[in-house]
């Protein structure tokens, strides 16, 4: 368990929620959906997607698309999110 990266996670609120988010589904969840479900603006949601995915946390599943970019959470995001 890396504790700093832990402890990163958890000083974000967003970054908690959002991992929790994709931890919960079954499925790749787009930007738009998370903006809607946590009730953010979208340049939050971007933005805390980008932080998770430079700390290999989540991972993007159709890199090459523009838009409607679906993101599913990572192995190691995994055992962070369920601390």
């Amino acid at each position: 368990m890396d504790w700093g990266l832990y402890a990163w996670v958890n000083r974000g609120s967003r970054r908690k929620s959002v991992l929790e988010l994709l931890a919960k589904s079954d499925k790749p969840l787009s930007t738009n959906y998370i903006k809607k479900s946590l009730k953010i603006a979208i340049s939050q949601a971007s933005f805390t997607l980008k932080e998770l995915s430079n700390k290999k946390l989540i991972e993007c599943v159709n890199p090459k698309d523009k838009i409607g970019k679906l993101y599913v959470i990572t192995k190691k995001g995994e055992v962070l999110s369920t601390k």
